[in-house]
């Protein structure tokens, strides 16, 4: 997985969960001023709102907003997720 995140953006929400939940994932920086990657490659290549984060999945698939991306993660590492019936909707309630 590619974790695609600016530094001081929301992006960091993401990088906290994906470190909490003992996930592999690499990190490549965006140039919000120039929606460029450091190798030059423009990023709305990835995420064509040009905006973070984004998060490229293993088989290429991309997720973007932090909603999205978070559930994922809470998803594959449940201990993210508040306990109780009521759980995943808490979950939702502090992530909206």
């Amino acid at each position: 997985m590619i974790l695609y995140y600016s530094p001081g953006a929301c992006s960091l929400a993401d990088h906290i969960a994906l470190e909490e939940a003992d996930m592999k994932f690499d990190l490549e920086k965006v140039d919000l001023k120039t929606h460029t990657l450091a190798d030059g490659r423009s990023y709305y290549e990835i995420n064509p709102k040009g905006y973070v984060p984004a998060l490229q999945l293993d088989d290429g698939e991309v997720l973007t907003e932090n909603v999205a991306i978070l559930t994922f993660i809470a998803d594959q590492y449940p201990a993210l997720i508040p306990p109780g019936k009521f759980g995943r909707y808490r979950l939702l309630e502090m992530l909206v």
